[in-house]
């Protein structure tokens, strides 16, 4: 068990943040990629061993599936370019001078 945390400490971090110091190290910034890639190779196997159903746009091409789940999250990263250009404001909204009420 640890110690308690000191609120006290001078180093500049939040005594609640302290527990998810190790999100900002290397090895925690590369996992999400090696965890998501390697279970897309273990579909991808799945896929190929064990038989196909019925239905669907391509069922008889391997890895389709894969290929149209990433084209959809490709268009839904590009959606949020368009929508931050329809929806944003301006870089000095805040800054602006105005009526206070």
């Amino acid at each position: 068990m640890s110690a308690p945390l000191d609120p006290r400490s001078d180093d500049g971090v939040h005594p609640l943040a302290r527990p998810f110091l190790w999100l900002d190290r290397p090895w925690a910034r590369r996992a999400p990629l090696y965890v998501f890639g390697a279970l897309s190779v273990l579909w991808l196997l799945i896929e190929f061993l064990a038989p196909r159903l019925a239905g669907g746009k391509y069922p008889e091409v391997l890895g389709v599936y894969e290929v149209e789940a990433f084209v959809g999250f490709c268009l839904a990263v590009m959606a949020g370019w368009v929508l931050r250009w329809l929806l944003g404001r301006e870089p000095d909204y805040y800054d602006q001078e105005g009526d206070d009420v």
